[in-house]
């Protein structure tokens, strides 16, 4: 009787595993016959593509890569005295551009932009203090007399840039 027991128990578990992974795993949908369309869609290829080959350059001179140089600049901690403005600004501007500076911008621009005059905050007594005068770009935001901003120093005969506005 046992056996018997056992063996109807083991045939209902797994009657019911069966059903189980029956109602886990979808039925197929779309099981007709593809169309035409379909036939073809899944019939399609693609070209083979053959690769070109370019040869390389025989000498040295024919390779032509520019020359770069890297440029350092120096970015120091100013704190404004004043700004620029009115007859001062504008001279400042046109003396710039005449010098052939490239850090000004278009002269429609120039309202926006303001020239501050600062110092460079150092520690060290031994050194003297050398007013700055550098162009605040509009992103920057508005400087006022006291305010710090992180200056780009150009090289001489420009206009330095300030980069990032430090309060």
């Amino acid at each position: 009787m046992q056996g018997a027991d056992q063996a109807t128990a083991a045939a209902m578990d797994t009657h019911e595993r069966n059903e189980k992974l029956a109602a886990q795993s979808p039925p197929l949908k779309d099981t007709a016959v593809p169309d035409d369309y379909q036939m073809a869609f899944l019939r399609l290829g693609f070209e083979t593509i053959q690769p070109q080959v370019d040869p390389l350059p025989q000498t040295p001179s024919e390779i032509e890569t520019p020359i770069q140089y890297m440029q350092e600049s120096k970015l120091v901690s100013v704190e404004v005295w004043n700004l620029l403005i009115g007859d001062e600004k504008q001279s400042t501007f046109e003396k710039a551009r005449l010098q052939g500076s490239t850090n000004i911008p278009p002269h429609q621009e120039w309202p926006q932009w303001q020239i501050a005059v600062g110092v460079a905050e150092n520690n060290s007594p031994n050194n003297k203090q050398q007013a700055i005068t550098f162009l605040v770009p509009p992103n920057v935001g508005k400087m006022r007399s006291g305010t710090k901003a992180m200056v780009e120093l150009s090289s001489t005969g420009e206009l330095s840039i300030a980069r990032y506005a430090l309060n």
